[in-house]
């Protein structure tokens, strides 16, 4: 049976997505050759949820140079897709900031994600009826501690153009999470919403599971903050357990009884098989964790530890190999 340590080691994190066509254009762009990915981008025109997904790959892959990214458009390239690339570079860039507690590193945060703002308003502007520039700015608005009103102005701006659209779906429910200034019951309210829109065979109901992923961390942090030690923190709060867990197995089954090929259905997977994992369930994490193959996503283990180290765990502990089901999962490992 494989040990954690060695699972660990197996796992590609998810940054630059699953699909293996995406994830060479990333490697491309990581070595400074920025064409594919303009094409890519372009064909994502009509998927909602593949140019979310492709654009902050793409972001991720090009973080070391938005300034190159910006000059595709003197070359004639659509400025629309231009600036959707920019402002998800510079916003990878501010997310990799310092997360100190100074004065100076809150201001520099601020100031990178104020910048992250322009391009994204003019991509916008550009092309009226595509959500990605959206969900980019809800993820901008949370970084700043917006208030709840801008919040809403930007989920309606989302909604109105894709209401089922899984990456702001779970922005959403962590914006209103009562660690930022929500309450625990808008936030399971906005998940519970989300489980109802989702079309049939859609992954969106997983977004509960990250619900109570925000809730036992916020949890946690309150009883550290109040004096316990963290590891006593974490087991105070034992497993979920009873109704919340059923909720979530019943949409999990329905979910993989009629699921249609999805974007993000490995990050699903990980949510529904983290809450199965935490409330003892072996046989639903087993399934949920063994479908994930090598893929490593950070939500929502990195609320409880290193991502990749909880994961591993989770699975040396569940007997999952990673590699049972591998095919193309190899790749770069640089990507978050």
């Amino acid at each position: 049976m494989l040990r954690g340590t060695d699972i660990d080691a197996l796992l590609v994190p998810a940054g630059y997505g699953t699909d293996p066509v995406v994830r060479a254009v990333c490697e491309s762009a990581l070595e400074g050759d920025l064409g594919p990915g303009l094409t890519l981008l372009a064909d994502t025109r009509d998927d909602h949820h593949v140019r979310v997904q492709v654009a902050e790959a793409l972001g991720r892959a090009s973080v070391e140079r938005p300034g190159d990214v910006a000059e595709l458009a003197e070359d004639g390239a659509d400025q629309a897709d231009v600036l959707l690339w920019v402002g998800h570079a510079l916003l990878s860039g501010a997310q990799r900031r310092p997360a100190g507690s100074s004065q100076a590193d809150r201001k520099g945060m601020e100031a990178a994600l104020h910048e992250v703002r322009i391009p994204l308003g003019n991509a916008a502007e550009l092309r009226p009826d595509d959500p990605a520039p959206w969900v980019a700015l809800q993820t901008v608005a949370m970084g700043l501690g917006a208030d709840r009103d801008e919040k809403d102005r930007l989920w309606r701006e989302i909604t109105d153009r894709a209401p089922a659209l899984f990456p702001a779906h779970m922005t959403r429910v962590r914006a209103l999470s009562p660690t930022r200034g929500g309450t625990t019951e808008e936030m399971f309210a906005a998940a519970g919403a989300s489980a109802d829109v989702a079309p049939e065979g859609d992954p969106l109901p997983a977004v509960l599971a990250l619900a109570h992923a925000e809730h036992l961390r916020g949890e946690e942090k309150r009883l550290v903050a109040e004096g316990k030690s963290p590891d006593i923190a974490h087991l105070g709060l034992g497993r979920l357990h009873g109704e919340p867990v059923q909720e979530l197995f019943g949409l999990a089954r329905a979910w993989a009884e009629h699921a249609v090929a999805h974007v993000y259905d490995i990050q699903a997977h990980h949510l529904f098989g983290w809450a199965f994992h935490r409330a003892g369930m072996h046989e639903p994490a087993r399934w949920h964790l063994g479908a994930v193959g090598r893929y490593a996503c950070d939500l929502p283990w990195s609320f409880f530890g290193a991502p990749r180290t909880e994961i591993a765990g989770a699975m040396a502990e569940l007997g999952v190999d990673p590699t049972a089901h591998d095919t193309d999962e190899g790749g770069d490992d640089r990507g978050a």
